[in-house]
């Protein structure tokens, strides 16, 4: 419990950032996509964005990686979120309708 407690005190410290920073990501991939989507698609894919790198930096920051390190994951995970996302709801829904398919006897 004490581990939560000072991972939350650290989050609210600083960690609070690390969103940003894949929020900033995904914006810059936006701005020079040339594909053209609509203002709802972008806002679901920064706040996409916004929870994965949160959950990203819950899941990094008690381990021992160097700093610079955990930047990168932070700002690949705040470029490639939405795609990840959608990648493990459709190996969900494939699991989900043909659950023997993964089961190996």
């Amino acid at each position: 419990m004490e581990v939560e407690r000072s991972l939350i005190k650290e989050f609210i410290h600083g960690g609070w950032i690390v969103p940003l920073v894949g929020v900033g990501a995904m914006s810059a991939r936006l701005l020079v996509a040339n594909k053209s989507t609509t203002l709802k698609e972008q806002i679901k894919k920064m706040l996409v964005t916004c929870l994965a790198t949160t959950v990203t930096w819950f899941l990094l920051e008690p381990t021992g990686i160097g700093s610079i390190y955990k930047a990168l994951c932070y700002g690949l995970i705040g470029l490639i979120s939405p795609e990840l996302i959608n990648g493990i709801v459709k190996i969900a829904k494939s699991f989900e309708s043909h659950p023997a398919k993964f089961i190996k006897k």
